[in-house]
């Protein structure tokens, strides 16, 4: 029961993380945004995700998982109403960033549950297994239901669906879960709290902005190098800590070091690369957001029904050799979608097939050995740094990714429309409409009497057209391609860097603050 009601928390963080990309259009439409808009109804909820994550794995350890829990599932489904009631846009990324801050404590205190009520290293990798298994339903479901609602309702009803999931997991955590915390009370790291975030926060907030903002401007270059200090300084002040929030000591294993390295470039790699992928079928193939949901359902199905296997596997043969199926599947898929959008929708669908499939053998593995490698009464903490690769690689994904498919088409298209648009500033307009829409077919808003080209030829309108596709399906294999090459690097690390599974470590001696 255990398992249940903490997978189903679970499945609600990961339906909200994937459900409302196949709305993005429809939301885009509803709004009048751009691009830098849509990217914030995203990153807003992994980035109040990334920033409190740690701060999530402190307050189980010091408070009760099970309190942390019921509180983080109450604020979620309560933002998740006021995401689904939205005025506007700005009302919209505010309550999608309170629903990350929220899912932030239900995903450590989720995981810090399940790990303390199987001490036995077997048993809690199938435990791990099985509740990443029933949370990863709701990446099977996510992209699917999301279309059918946005087409079938609105694009309000992918918020409102949280509401009945949240109602069932309050009523299985109070009646069947067991509370759970650290024996003693260990001091809050105020200080290593705030420079996470800073860091976190501040990184995230540039490279979303970057594009629109400007690579060089005063603005983006002090969140760069503020996000850059302030974690370079984290990093020596956790160092140096008696109690602190991430233990970097951790890190000296080679092996964790590696898992922890595998876990944030698979998360940076598939949520990047789901966000380009909607936005191709939808687009650019023109697909509807139940029929773009459905082509997404390879990757989604092969996680869901992989996920309790991988668990029984690594409690039988031991978590690296799964993690080491698991990773070439991973690069091997992505390699495929990006190759298959100049191939053909199928292809594409393949490509998610063997990226599903390796995604779900490496997730549970890396996140087994991870947290076989602390105590128990740390398995808060532990679980707050793998589940912040979690959330910190996605809202990456999202925010570099994206910003990759924005960054080739400002460097392209101005070049490929010169000879079908030889007036730079007509050029421009039609520029600047496709780059803010991320859409290949938005010049039709600028064409037309009265708009920047106001009569166009057959034959002109088909040249825009072929280069806008060429120009965003090129960009989408290039920011793809990326992702693929830092799981590549993640998993010649598993091959030659990690060695065999970690043994419990000896937490060091620290001082009560």
């Amino acid at each position: 029961m255990t398992v249940l009601a903490t997978g189903l928390g679970l499945f609600a963080v990961f339906l909200d993380a994937l459900i409302a990309n196949v709305a993005l259009p429809d939301i885009q439409r509803a709004f009048g945004v751009g691009e830098a808009g849509l990217q914030w109804v995203v990153t807003a909820y992994s980035i109040g995700m990334a920033v409190f994550i740690m701060a999530g794995a402190t307050a189980a350890d010091r408070y009760g998982r099970k309190r942390l829990y019921v509180i983080s599932v109450s604020v979620f489904t309560l933002a998740s109403v006021a995401a689904g009631l939205a005025p506007g846009l700005e009302v919209l990324a505010f309550a999608r960033a309170v629903q990350g801050v929220a899912a932030a404590a239900m995903t450590v205190a989720s995981l810090a549950l399940v790990s303390a009520a199987f001490p036995d290293t077997g048993e809690r990798a199938k435990a791990i297994g099985l509740w990443t298994g029933v949370a990863s339903i709701a990446t099977a479901l996510g992209p699917t239901v999301g279309g059918v609602l946005t087409e079938v309702i609105s694009w309000r009803a992918v918020f409102m669906i949280n509401v009945p999931v949240g109602v069932l997991v309050l009523v299985l955590t109070l009646a069947r879960v067991v509370e759970s915390k650290e024996e003693g009370r260990r001091g809050f790291d105020w200080g290593g709290q705030i420079l996470f975030m800073v860091g976190v926060g501040s990184l995230a907030y540039a490279l979303i902005q970057g594009q629109n903002a400007g690579w060089t401007s005063p603005e983006i270059l002090v969140f760069l190098a503020a996000g850059a200090g302030a974690m370079a300084f984290f990093v020596s002040y956790e160092s140096r800590h008696p109690a602190p929030m991430m233990d970097v000591g951790l890190f000296a294993d080679r092996t964790y070091a590696v898992c922890i390295a595998a876990m944030f470039t698979a998360f940076f790699s598939v949520y990047g690369m789901l966000l380009v992928i909607t936005q191709y079928f939808q687009n650019v193939e023109g697909y509807s957001p139940e029929r773009a949901g459905l082509l997404i359902l390879p990757f989604a199905l092969n996680v869901m029904l992989l996920s309790p296997l991988s668990g029984r596997l690594v409690a039988r043969f031991g978590p690296l050799p799964v993690a080491r199926i698991g990773q070439p599947l991973l690069v091997a898929g992505l390699a495929v979608v990006a190759w298959g959008m100049t191939v053909g929708v199928l292809c594409v669908a393949f490509g998610l097939f063997l990226t599903g499939a390796g995604a779900a053998l490496l997730a549970t593995p890396v996140t087994a050995l991870a947290m076989s490698s602390v105590p128990v009464e740390r398995s808060g903490m532990a679980s707050g740094i793998m589940s912040a690769q979690r959330a910190i690689g996605s809202t990456f994904g999202f925010a570099v990714l994206g910003t990759i498919l924005a960054v080739w088409l400002a460097n392209t298209l101005d070049t490929d429309l010169e000879r079908a648009i030889p007036d730079a500033s007509t050029r421009q307009s039609i520029t600047d409409q496709i780059i803010d829409e991320a859409n290949p077919y938005a010049y039709l808003a600028e064409v037309g009497p009265g708009r920047p080209l106001p009569a166009p030829t057959a034959a002109q309108l088909g040249s825009i057209a072929d280069a806008a596709r060429s120009d965003f399906i090129a960009g989408s294999q290039l920011a793809v391609a990326i992702g693929t090459a830092f799981c590549a690097i993640a998993m010649v690390l598993l091959w030659t860097t990690a060695g065999g599974p970690a043994s419990p470590r000896k937490e060091r001696k620290r001082t009560p603050v």
